[in-house]
């Protein structure tokens, strides 16, 4: 019996073979559920020709793992692409065959354009790109993408992926100078760059690498890889290290991946190159790429591209985390209102709203796992979880909110590397705010049945409009009233308006 809703790809690659299986949350959202991987390597040794006796059994083999772990779900929908490896080889078929005889799976060659376009849904509906250059490298080929109002307006596919760069010019090891200046040179024959563009983002398990390695040697507070910038100067620093040294000493070094540290060095390059061609200030990590653009695209057919990745992931976090996210809707209401009446005092802007009104719509997301610790795990869940188009400070300031929401001040001293110097400031009065939003909203359903709040020479006052008596909401008000009138500097009141009933 297949699970609605449940789908499993997989990724036949050129250096490894990956499955995922996900499962939709709502139209807009879907979770992960299992992962594998299998270091096949199914184009070493290639050299633009058939698959090798080698690759194949391990093609064959990765595949048949792949396969089972997918069945154990009984997914609505099993996907099987393969790319540059096989559109490349003589003998693909004869492969594909042999995978569809062993384990029932069909494998559909994806034509350089086809691999772009998924790899940019994956990208696009996970991060705020909107104008620039995406690059997408793998262990075959490199896409190089343009995108223009969030739609995919230019694709350049050529074989310079890890493998197939190191094999063809990185003969050396530790690769020699003439070698670097030959892949160097390659990549500029191959790529047209076109205008120069500061924003260029990057997926693929190279890119994701190069990130692990450079948060180590940061001390970077955060964990999460995706969304993670690395400079220009920083990128080419890592490719000038990486490609010094053998393969055995960056296996050696910290963050490097041990099934990649014989190629990792030529996608250092390669990416490198394209930064100094395209003229990007940095390149922004994103997480996600294939595999989730085609799990986009059997979710949601020809309107793959999601209409808004904030509002979608935060409505996915919530509702994988047993959080109705309309019921969240009045806090989001009482914490607007709140902020709108006290722009003048506060100055902040659209950005802080958006990140208050999110921050109201996850706070309950830590009451599944334990009642007493939710605010912790909330904080928690935030930092761990699929929360796409927020940049590395906005998630952090979010977990900050949601943690304080309803008592003390936020501690953003651990990451004083992302936040800027007012965002403490910020995120007190944020969180005051939310607190008392929340408070307002004390029961639930609400008995208030509107919320206003008004700001006059030497007080706000909010008032609560119900046809109930609120004792237990002006009783939680009185422990938020003091961190309000704190960060707001100003007297608050708190009065209740009774409305007839309709």
């Amino acid at each position: 019996m297949s699970h609605p809703g449940t789908v499993a790809v997989i990724d036949v690659g050129s250096n490894s073979i990956r499955l995922l299986v996900a499962r939709a949350l709502s139209p807009l959202a879907f979770e992960v559920i299992d992962e594998e991987r299998f270091d096949a390597r199914l184009g070493e040794g290639q050299e633009g020709g058939n698959l090798t006796p080698g690759g194949i059994d391990r093609g064959l083999r990765a595949l048949a793992i792949m396969a089972q772990v997918a069945a154990s779900f009984s997914p609505t929908v099993t996907i099987a692409v393969g790319t540059e490896a096989l559109r490349r080889s003589p003998n693909a078929h004869e492969f594909i065959e042999r995978v569809r005889e062993q384990t029932g799976v069909r494998v559909r060659i994806l034509s350089g354009y086809d691999e772009a376009f998924c790899g940019f849904l994956g990208v696009v509906n996970s991060t705020s790109l909107r104008d620039g250059r995406l690059l997408d490298i793998g262990g075959g080929s490199l896409e190089l993408m343009r995108v223009a109002g969030r739609r995919l307006v230019d694709v350049q596919s050529v074989p310079l992926g890890a493998i197939y760069a190191r094999e063809r010019y990185l003969k050396s090891d530790p690769a020699v100078p003439r070698e670097v200046r030959a892949l160097r040179k390659a990549v500029r024959q191959n790529l047209s760059a076109g205008d120069p563009h500061p924003v260029l983002f990057g997926t693929g398990g190279a890119v994701r690498n190069l990130a692990r390695i450079a948060r180590l040697r940061r001390s970077y507070p955060l964990r999460r890889l995706h969304g993670i910038e690395l400079s220009r100067r920083e990128v080419h620093r890592l490719a000038t290290a990486l490609s010094r040294v053998s393969s055995e000493e960056r296996r050696r070094l910290p963050g490097v991946g041990s099934n990649r540290a014989d190629m990792l060095h030529a996608a250092a390059i390669v990416i490198d190159e394209v930064m100094e061609m395209t003229g990007a200030a940095s390149l922004q990590v994103a997480g996600q790429g294939l595999r989730e653009g085609l799990v986009w695209q059997e979710l949601r057919g020809e309107g793959a591209i999601l209409p808004d990745v904030r509002g979608a992931s935060i409505a996915g976090l919530a509702r994988a985390n047993g959080v109705d996210e309309l019921s969240a809707e009045p806090v989001v209401h009482a914490a607007a209102t709140l902020f709108e009446a006290t722009r003048e005092i506060h100055g902040l802007d659209l950005p802080e709203l958006e990140l208050l009104l999110s921050a109201a719509r996850l706070a309950g997301i830590g009451m599944h796992i334990d009642y007493y610790n939710r605010d912790r795990h909330a904080e928690y869940l935030v930092h761990s979880g699929d929360l796409h188009g927020f940049s590395h400070r906005e998630i952090v300031l979010l977990a900050a909110l949601v943690r304080w929401a309803n008592a003390g001040t936020p501690d953003l001293g651990p990451y004083r590397s992302i936040v800027t110097s007012d965002d403490s400031r910020k995120a007190a009065i944020l969180a005051a705010m939310l607190g008392t939003a929340r408070a307002i909203r004390r029961r639930h359903p609400s008995p208030v049945l509107d919320v206003s709040a008004r700001l006059t020479k030497d007080r706000l006052t909010v008032r609560l409009h119900s046809q109930a008596h609120l004792e237990a909401e002006l009783y939680e008000l009185e422990r938020q009233q003091r961190r309000l009138e704190t960060v707001l500097k100003v007297p608050v009141t708190f009065a209740v308006r009774a409305q007839p009933p309709a």
